[in-house]
Parts: structure tokens; C-alpha cells; sequence
């Protein structure tokens, strides 16, 4: 019932929402004179058709520098993360953390035979044997093999149950689309995460067809609708699709002959998938297991008391809002967006009740993938400066332009190399930019984002180069 469920509403999604970069409202506006910058950037030819904004506020003196059409609603992709984070950084803290734990429900024997259930009670940790954290990935596994060894147990005669439901079972925004479900970049939001929520699938090819040769880690029942080709030139394009909860993908594409390649994707049910490796390895590690593995979502089974055999705990607030921005982690992200909602914080009023002007803010999720988000420049500006007045500690969360993460190419060999910090959004048909410069005594606070342009990308980064580093001039 829960998959069919959810397979209407995704259904439903992908015929109502599609990505329009059209503003509902009138982008009819009398601008201020510009900064000489500014009114260059606008005559680009390779904006003629395109829909964009800027707004920049001087920090030292708290007023705009620059503001064309700053109250128009755009697309904002991956700069939506600056307010999911700010948000979690002043409500809960920079050390704030989640919690997974280990418990059993039953007795033991003097023979060390549990009589009755695991219980792995997930709390929406984004961070649990995920790659971005500096610890091990596999570390948190090791301690709980320990915990149940010096417990004394030997012998599991019950279950292995995952609580899993602490965010629900949609798994994904109802706004995001389906050329989005499946991918490395849009992974199932849920109360257990583990790897990131990603496995990797390699493929190979030989003169005449493709054969999945194997997955990393196993996932128990996974299938694959295959459907990749040999490509007679050379040409790699592959992609995976599939809904949460749903154990078969479908892979499409092209790869050249004669080679192996590997593709990422995402868990389908990582609450089982986490119950099954960690059967899987305590069975290895001469713990026997007679029960089955069970999750919320497919079982009655209750935790009613229970003894606590491990605790782990997730990395700080601080580093997982600093992993989440610099490499643009829309699974981080999401678990940020759902745990402020289980804490009840409305993210649209809260920047209200902060005294800024909220009535361009749209937000279906923390991470800025839903074409149906929207916000304005000046509001995201807004958002910065708030940030540098109350707690400037969050400026160093951003990636630094020409070094750090997604914008470790951007501003290079510029005079703000070095001298930015900024988080970049990209998309089809959108690129954003907003942030810190910190140059020559000069402390601005600035957002951009342009939906809609003629030319490549990397022309559109190249106006926008010259757009800030003309801001410093």
C-alpha cells in the first residue's frame, strides 16, 4: 500500500511540475543606478533572453550597493542551501548532534542466547559511514560488533529490527523530478542513512553488449532493467532511474567498448539495506542470527524497552553544515530540511520573525533541486548579512572561491581568488552565486542568480567573474 502510494503522488509530480524559469511576478522595476560592474553584466549578449538578478549590500555599512531586480523570484538551485543551513546553524546550535543506537529487547542466557530482537533505532544521521566525515566509514559497524560481543550475546534467536520512520516513507520531495530519481545527487532522505545512501554499479562492455558485472556494497534483491549499449564512437552518457523503495533500476545510456565503467546510485531502502550488512558481518564475525531483517516500514515490531548497546553519534552541526555546503550535499541537506521540521521550525517564518521580507521565498526542500523552489536575491542577501552580524562563524562554513569544493575553479586567477567565500547553484538552465567578499578593506554580501542564457555555461561564469571582481573596483 505504501509503495502504490507513493507511486501515484511521484506520478502526479512529474505531470504537474516541470522547471519553468518564467516569474509569476512582474519584473517591471525602477532600478537604482548601478555600479558601472553591474550595468555591464546586464548588456551581456548572452543574457538578452534571460531572467536574472543581483543585489549586494556593503557589510560595513549596511546598505546596497547594488540592486537590479532583487525582489524578483527566481530559481535559486543549490544557493537554497545557504538558508536551509543558517536556519539549523542559529536554531540548533553548531554542536548539535544526531544520534543512531544499537539496543536489544529480550533476555539473555548464560550461554549468551538472546532470546528476542536487535533494535537499530535511526535518528537522521546523514553522516553515519558517510565519506565527507573524517573517521572511517566502516568504523561505527566495528562498534557495534564489540557492543554485542561484550554484551555476551552469541546467538540471536529473534530479529534484526531498523526504525526507520523518524522522517516518514515519501523519500523525496513530491517537487523533484523524475530524471532525478535514482541519481548520486538525489538519494532517499530517511530516518537511517548509511554510505551517503549511494552503491556503485560497474558495467562492462565487451565488442557487442553490457552486462552488470557487480554492485558495491551487495544490496540483497536488487535488480537492474538494462538497457545500456556499446557506443560505435566512443561515447559515454549512462544513467540510472528509480523511486525509493523500489529495488529494480533502470539504467539507459551508452558506453564505449571493451571497458569498465562505474556508475553511482542510489539506496533504494538503506534502513534494510543497513539491517542486512550488519546481519551480514555479525554473522562473519561468529555471531549467529536466526531471525530475519525488518524495518518499520514492513513490520508492527515496537521498541517497548529496551537495553542500549551502542550509541553513535554524528559529527557536529558545524561539520556537517560544512561538508553540506562546500561540496553541495543535497543528502546532508535534506536531513536538515526534515530534522528542523521535526523541531517545528517553520524556515520561512523564522527569517520573518528576523525582520526580513519573506514573501519571495518558496521552498519544497533544503537543497534547492526542485525546479518549483524560489527566491529573491535580495532576500538571500538579507540572509547573509543577518549571518555576519549575529554570528559571523557561519562565513567560514562556505567554500572559499578559487580553492574549496564546487567553486574550487571559480574566481581562479582573479583578484578574489582567496578573497570570496561562496556557495555556487547550478541546474538546467540555472547558475547562482551568493556569498562573502572580503577584499582590500571592502566586506560585501551579494547573491546572483540568472535562470535562462544563450551560450555555454562557462561563458555565463565568466560574465559573472567579471561582475564581482568589478564589485572590489
Amino acid at each position: 500500500m505504501v509503495k502504490k502510494v507513493l507511486i501515484s503522488t511521484i506520478v502526479a509530480a512529474f505531470i504537474l511540475n516541470g522547471c519553468s524559469n518564467i516569474s509569476t511576478v512582474s519584473t517591471t522595476f525602477k532600478e537604482e543606478k548601478q555600479p558601472k560592474a553591474v550595468q555591464e553584466f546586464v548588456q551581456a549578449d548572452i543574457l538578452e533572453y534571460g531572467n536574472f538578478s543581483f543585489y549586494a549590500i556593503d557589510l560595513n555599512s549596511g546598505k546596497s550597493i547594488a540592486n537590479y531586480k532583487g525582489k524578483v523570484p527566481l530559481i535559486p538551485a543549490s544557493v537554497m542551501k545557504i538558508v536551509t543551513s543558517a536556519t539549523a546553524y542559529e536554531v540548533l546550535g553548531e554542536d548539535f548532534k544526531l544520534e543512531t543506537k544499537l539496543l536489544y529487547q529480550g533476555k539473555i542466557s548464560d550461554k549468551g542466547i538472546l532470546n528476542g530482537d536487535l533494535f537499530i533505532q535511526g535518528g537522521g544521521d546523514p553522516t553515519l559511514g558517510s565519506d565527507g566525515i573524517d573517521r572511517k566509514q566502516d568504523e561505527f559497524l566495528k562498534e557495534w560488533i564489540l557492543a554485542v560481543k561484550k554484551a555476551g550475546i552469541k546467538d540471536i534467536k529473534g530479529d534484526i529490527v531498523v526504525l526507520d520512520e523518524m522522517f516518514g516513507y515519501e523519500g523525496i520531495s513530491g517537487k523533484w523530478l523524475w530524471e532525478d530519481m535514482g541519481t548520486d545527487y538525489a538519494p532517499i532522505t530517511n530516518g537511517i542513512s548509511i554510505f551517503d545512501n549511494l552503491y556503485t554499479i560497474y558495467l562492462k562492455s565487451d565488442n557487442e553488449k553490457v552486462i552488470v558485472e557487480k554492485v558495491v556494497p551487495n544490496i540483497k534483491g536488487l535488480t537492474f532493467d538494462n538497457e545500456v549499449t556499446v557506443s560505435e564512437n566512443g561515447e559515454k552518457d549512462i544513467y540510472v532511474r528509480g523511486i525509493p523503495f523500489d529495488n529494480n533500476r533502470i539504467l539507459r545510456g551508452v558506453m564505449p567498448k571493451n571497458t569498465t565503467v562505474a556508475v553511482n546510485s542510489d539506496i533504494p531502502d538503506p534502513g534494510m539495506f543497513l539491517g542486512e550488512y550488519f546481519k551480514e558481518n555479525l554473522i562473519k564475525d561468529g555471531v549467529k542470527v536466526s531471525g530475519k531483517v525488518v524495518t518499520s516500514r514492513i513490520s508492527n515490531k515496537q521498541l517497548k524497552s529496551g537495553e542500549i548497546l551502542a550509541v553513535t553519534q554524528s559529527a557536529p552541526l558545524s561539520e556537517i553544515l560544512k561538508v553540506l555546503l562546500t561540496r553541495s550535499d543535497n543528502h546532508y541537506a535534506e536531513h536538515v530540511f526534515e530534522i528542523l521540521k521535526l523541531k517545528d521550525i517553520d524556515i520561512i517564518e523564522f527569517w520573518k520573525e528576523k525582520g526580513i521580507n519573506i514573501d519571495s521565498l518558496v521552498m519544497y526542500d533544503g537543497s534547492g533541486l526542485s525546479c518549483a523552489d524560489r527566491l529573491s536575491t535580495k532576500f538571500l542577501t538579507e540572509v547573509l548579512m543577518y549571518m555576519d552580524k549575529t554570528n559571523n562563524r557561519f562565513i567560514d562554513l562556505l567554500p572559499v572561491a578559487g580553492k574549496e569544493g564546487t567553486v574550487a575553479k571559480f574566481l581562479v586567477e582573479t583578484p578574489l581568488s582567496g578573497n570570496a567565500k561562496i556557495k555556487s547553484g547550478s541546474m538546467s538552465g540555472v547558475q547562482s552565486y551568493a556569498g562573502y567578499i572580503d577584499k582590500d578593506g571592502k566586506k560585501i554580501a551579494f547573491a546572483i542568480v540568472v535562470n535562462h542564457w544563450n551560450g555555454t555555461r562557462q561563458q555565463l561564469r565568466a560574465e559573472m567573474e567579471k561582475l564581482l571582481n568589478g564589485m572590489i573596483k
